[in-house]
């Protein structure tokens, strides 16, 4: 994990990024045909967010085109339907996202409409689940969506539905059904338990999602309630909650990352560690493991800086942040997520308008969550951590490029498709560079993240 973090020696087999941009370059992003641009002409951006299991881990993602188009619009024409589909299945085909997830799945909206979209074909034999959203079903009668249901099955494709309410007329289709999406933030507890055990009556095998959850109040409501799995803002919320305890010791972590940018000495340093048992194993774990090569071991701390460089233990230090010694869903999720985002602003430097010092973007990224992580304010941390003034400025909100950058990661995660455009032209890019970069950063912090899967 850190050679690819830190740049060192290559590890056998292609790389996540490597094997994206072999796709890329021979099916790279293109605006979607047939008029398939639904949101006033622009390119297609998509949007990601996880999807949880019952063990608080990622189990998969859905991809999505969040254009603020009216959904009864949607509802009531089976052409907007069509089109809608046919962009995002076209960019999902393009992209190779689907290559990149190795064990997990990948969730994605249609309407009934669009189940006999040849690109269907393409997902076949992969890790695809095809979400039927039921509010769209008036404009498809029960014998067509009987056919295309057998044609997906054939395909071997997995499929589900998503509900926003209780729908009695496609009870004959969830015994071949996979999973089961319920906006359930509308619901109390008593509802909440109803409904599984209604589908459960139903068919056995049924795995239920539970989405749009704002708290982990609402997570724990539906987790005891029975369902399966979970999506929403709760996985990053900045409530008032109880972060596991870290086997790190988080604020000398911070001290020493300030020794580091003071230009301390490195016995100074090692001084520092020396206390720091846990610091001190996993540093010297990490410089005598196999990926670095040294043809001779190396046991004293200071030794072990002098190989390292200030720059490349400042960027590994830095991770130790988000180790945890027991993690739950909020470190999971968080971890990918800053890796995420960091290694998205990485990449984009010096492309368009976004500033080229791509150190100081992956650090922007990787502490752009750390109060979250730490539960205190960010400014309070950030008053405790010497960062490059540009960083610190980006992390404090003040206007900027690095700081219109961050602003456009954090649309890919959870903004529409309207709010990722307007971020992109702030910076001077387009879908065709920013659709593939945050999927091959995701591919990368699924196959870095320090808090394994």
């Amino acid at each position: 994990m850190f050679r690819r973090l830190l740049g060192s020696a290559p590890v056998s087999g292609p790389e996540p990024q490597d094997t994206f941009r072999q796709l890329n370059a021979v099916a790279p992003l293109k605006p979607a045909q047939d008029g398939a641009s639904v949101a006033g002409g622009q390119q297609s951006f998509i949007c990601r967010e996880a999807v949880l299991n019952r063990d608080e881990r990622i189990s998969g993602y859905l991809f999505t085109m969040r254009q603020k188009l009216s959904s009864r619009m949607l509802e009531k024409s089976t052409l907007l339907q069509r089109v809608h589909d046919e962009a995002m299945l076209n960019n999902i085909a393009m992209l190779g996202v689907l290559s990149l997830l190795g064990h997990r799945s990948a969730f994605i909206h249609l309407a009934p409409a669009s189940l006999k979209n040849p690109l269907l074909k393409s997902f076949s034999g992969m890790n695809v689940i095809i979400m039927i959203t039921a509010d769209t079903l008036a404009t498809t009668g029960l014998s067509e969506l009987r056919d295309n249901l057998k044609k997906l099955g054939e395909t071997g494709i997995k499929y589900g539905w998503t509900l926003s309410r209780m729908r009695p007329d496609i009870n004959e289709f969830l015994p071949g059904a996979e999973f089961v999406e319920i906006e359930s933030a509308a619901l109390d507890g008593t509802q909440l338990k109803a409904i599984c055990r209604e589908f459960r009556a139903i068919s056995k095998n049924l795995k239920l999602i539970a989405s749009g959850l704002q708290t982990s109040d609402e997570f724990k409501l539906c987790f005891h309630s029975g369902f399966d799995q979970f999506m929403g803002p709760f996985v990053s919320s900045r409530e008032n909650w109880h972060p596991a305890k870290s086997e790190i010791n988080r604020m000398r972590v911070i001290e020493v990352l300030n020794m580091i940018r003071r230009g301390t000495e490195f016995d100074a340093i090692a001084e520092a560690l020396r206390t720091e048992s846990v610091l001190t194993f996993k540093l010297l774990r990490y410089i005598n493991s196999p990926g670095l090569g040294l043809l001779q071991k190396i046991s004293e701390i200071p030794q072990a800086l002098m190989v390292l460089g200030r720059d490349r233990f400042y960027r590994w230090l830095s991770m130790l942040l988000f180790d945890s010694d027991r993690p739950g869903y909020h470190e999971r999720v968080l971890n990918e997520q800053v890796l995420a985002r960091a290694r998205f602003l990485e990449t984009l430097a010096g492309q368009g308008l976004v500033p080229a010092e791509s150190d100081h973007l992956f650090m922007a990224g990787l502490f752009s969550m750390l109060d979250v992580m730490m539960d205190k304010p960010l400014n309070e941390i950030l008053k405790q951590i010497a960062l490059p003034e540009p960083v610190s400025a980006a992390l404090k909100g003040e206007p900027g490029p690095m700081h219109d950058v961050m602003l456009l990661a954090i649309a890919v995660e959870s903004g529409t498709t309207d709010e990722i455009a307007a971020a992109a032209k702030r910076c001077g890019l387009d879908a065709s560079v920013v659709t593939p970069t945050m999927i091959e950063a995701l591919a990368w912090a699924q196959q870095a993240g320090v808090i394994g899967e």
